[in-house]
């Protein structure tokens, strides 16, 4: 994706900041400057594709990613992301 995109959230993850339903546009990734607090799509390799808080960028150039519920998979579990999975910056939220 090197363009702008919407996708449809499913989950509740990202509630209440992205409610389950929502949709987003994302902008592609080499547009944006990674930033800790901001949402990003990336694919994960084992749970495909997620939309989650960019929590820390570690030492190492690892990228960690929470959600925004109780519900979601936790960081750990998620562990380190590597820039290169990253998608896009999600830039707008349409409340469904």
């Amino acid at each position: 994706m090197f363009g702008v995109n919407i996708y449809r959230v499913s989950g509740v993850s990202m509630q209440p900041r992205i409610p389950a339903g929502s949709f987003v546009l994302c902008m592609g990734a080499l547009r944006t400057k990674l930033k800790p607090g901001a949402i990003y799509l990336f694919e994960h390799p084992r749970f495909g594709q997620l939309i989650k808080t960019l929590s820390n960028i570690d030492n190492a150039g690892n990228l960690w990613f929470k959600g925004e519920n109780g519900n979601s998979v936790s960081t750990q579990e998620m562990g380190p992301i590597r820039q290169k999975r990253v998608i896009g910056k999600v830039t707008w939220v349409i409340s469904a």
